[in-house]
Order: C-alpha cells, then structure tokens, then sequence
C-alpha cells in the first residue's frame, strides 16, 4: 500500500488524485491532505477520504 501527502487537494489534480484513491482504497492511503484557502472543499474532502481508508 502506497501513502500519499497530497498537496493542492482542492485543485483539479488533487480531486482526481482522490477519485483515483477512492476507487483503489487497497492500494493507496491519504495521510495528509492539503489545501490553500477552499476550506469547505477541503473538509469535503478529508471526510470523503476518511470514509473510504481506515
């Protein structure tokens, strides 16, 4: 299993980073997400993850 610090997790990449991690949640883990100044996507995002990884 792969861990990933993704950086600019709002932006396009990192949202497709996620659906990428979402659909492959053996494969990958997020241990940190980060985010400029779209705190509501970041939230989003980071809860979204925490129900897909353990």
């Amino acid at each position: 299993m792969k861990q990933l610090t993704i950086l600019g997790s709002t932006g396009s990449i990192g949202c497709s980073t996620l659906d990428v991690v979402r659909h492959n949640p053996d494969s990958f883990r997020v241990i940190a997400l980060v985010a400029g100044k779209n705190v509501a996507a970041w939230r989003s995002s980071a809860w979204s993850s925490r129900r897909v990884m353990p």
